[in-house]
């Protein structure tokens, strides 16, 4: 019997389809790991027939990679009850805050609240929107953690 939960595999899905979308898109991704394009989709699919198809480890780590953001490692740690952190988080000298930032988050945040507005136009989010709004949550995460990092003592 499996342990993992349903729950955990739409998570580690969505995370999967996220690495995608921040790293340009399942499609250009296939050029750059061992999988073609039907099986990459087959691991972000949340339809019943892909419900068992999860990424493997290595393509995970390239997707990460690709995405310049653990995406679907840190959604692994969380099924386990960990949280990831850099490595180098102590000794590592953040960049300067700057504007920029401000206005990526600005435009994160938005995103998520455009993607939130536009599935809740009918009265109901169905698993597409959800998934959107996913995604673009985790893009505010990220950005929220660069800052974070620009920001510590």
């Amino acid at each position: 019997m499996r342990t993992i939960s349903d729950e955990e595999i739409r998570s580690l899905k969505g995370a999967t389809d996220a690495a995608y979308r921040l790293g340009g898109g399942v499609t250009s991704f296939e050029l750059l790991t061992r999988c073609k394009v039907s099986t990459l989709s087959k691991y972000a699919s949340l339809n019943s027939e892909n419900e068992t198809f999860l990424i493997p480890v290595d393509v995970a780590i390239e997707a990460d990679r690709w995405a310049k953001s653990p995406v679907i490692v840190s959604a692994m740690a969380r099924a386990l009850g960990y949280r990831l952190v850099p490595a180098d988080a102590d000794e590592a000298t953040p960049a300067a805050l700057t504007e920029r930032d401000a206005h990526d988050l600005l435009n994160d945040a938005m995103d998520v609240t455009r993607e939130t507005l536009i599935a809740m136009e009918d009265g109901k989010t169905d698993a597409l929107e959800r998934k959107r709004i996913r995604t673009e949550l985790m893009e505010l995460v990220r950005t929220a953690q660069l800052m974070l990092l620009k920001v510590r003592e």
